[in-house]
């Protein structure tokens, strides 16, 4: 199982990128959703039942369809561990394939990303093959950084990390509730400072 990491972190400057208001309007679109979806404000979000929210569909890599056991055998080991999630379109309907070698909070990770791409009405990525032979993803960095910023708010918006300290809750529990990584838990207290508006207080 590959070591834990944070996928949704963004890199130094890219919040540059953001347009004003941007991560605004994502913790209170996070907090909107859920109370489309009868939740409260600072439930816990399974981006499947957000998938099914907005239409989505979400195979794992066994579940796609004419993908050859060569392809597959290669996608699921650690060779081929580098791919995370991958959004395409059949029949008018967006499919997610996410990698099911990944730790469950690395998956929810994953998929909020994708699924903050299709909220967000964000181009589809493109793929092309090079002359030798290999498989190639188009780039857009605003877009990547647009969406993992939110997809980290969708899955843990301020609100949800300031009412966890309020209760007290330890960081163990408020992971396993979230189902998120220790790291990106760490780091949305941090970039939303909630952790300092509390020791403060």
């Amino acid at each position: 199982m590959p070591v834990a990491t944070n996928p949704l972190a963004i890199r130094e400057g890219q919040e540059s990128l953001f347009a004003r208001g941007f991560k605004t309007w994502c913790e209170n679109t996070a907090v909107s959703i859920r109370k489309k979806m009868g939740l409260e404000q600072a439930d816990p979000l399974s981006p499947y039942d957000l998938a099914k929210q907005l239409g989505v569909i979400i195979w794992s890599l066994e579940e796609v369809p004419e993908l050859n056991q060569t392809t597959s055998s290669y996608l699921s080991s650690t060779e081929g561990d580098e791919w995370s999630a991958v959004t395409v379109e059949l029949n008018n309907t967006r499919v997610i394939v996410v990698n099911p070698t990944h730790s469950q909070a690395r998956q929810a990770s994953d998929l909020m990303h994708e699924l903050a791409h299709v909220t967000l009405a964000h181009d589809a990525a493109k793929f092309f093959i090079t002359a030798d032979g290999y498989a190639m993803r188009d780039f857009d960095e605003k877009q990547e950084a647009e969406a993992n910023w939110f997809a980290g708010c969708l899955l843990l918006p301020r609100v949800a990390l300031a009412n966890n300290l309020y209760k007290r809750k330890t960081v163990d529990a408020a992971i396993e509730e979230y189902g998120v990584s220790r790291q990106l838990y760490t780091y949305r207290q941090n970039k939303t400072g909630v952790s300092k508006q509390f020791r403060r207080s």
